[in-house]
């Protein structure tokens, strides 16, 4: 097991662990404590966030076809990005599923923004290389005009 797939898996154990700490308030309401709806928020967003990080972990120390970290990170990044971009309004169902709806697509950008600077730092060199959208021109390119990805 490498160091990203240990980090990955203290990811996870952090989610966990705010998952733990959202719920201690239902096990510890007494007879006259009241639960607010921005407690039952916060337990979904949590949960959300760790069902990401477990993804990555169920690829990495799976039980059958394990994969490096960098692949299961990028793999997931993927499935998060494509839920955000394709995710359909709720529109039936009421209040409940509409809130779980929201719940996940903020999980999935919560694992984007955390994975962010991993995926960065894990982008094989051809995807700095590759032509921007706008002008059809390098993505990263010195005053000289040579790409930084062909330098040694």
């Amino acid at each position: 097991m490498g160091r990203l797939e240990d980090l990955t898996v203290q990811y996870a154990n952090a989610a966990r662990w705010d998952l733990r700490q959202a719920l201690t308030r239902i096990v510890c309401l007494d007879e006259e404590g009241t639960l607010h709806d921005k407690d039952l928020g916060r337990i979904a967003y949590a949960y959300q966030r760790l069902s990401w990080w477990q993804q990555v972990t169920d690829l990495t120390h799976g039980r059958a076809d394990t994969v490096d970290g960098a692949t299961a990170l990028l793999t997931v990044r993927q499935h998060a990005h494509a839920l955000l971009l394709h995710a359909r309004p709720v529109t039936n169902g009421g209040l409940f599923a509409q809130a779980m709806e929201e719940s996940r697509r903020g999980g999935a950008r919560a694992f984007l923004d955390a994975t962010d600077k991993l995926a960065q730092a894990l982008a094989l060199p051809s995807d700095l290389d590759a032509p921007s959208a706008d002008h059809g021109t390098p993505a990263i390119t010195t005053e000289q005009g040579w790409d930084q990805g062909n330098r040694r």
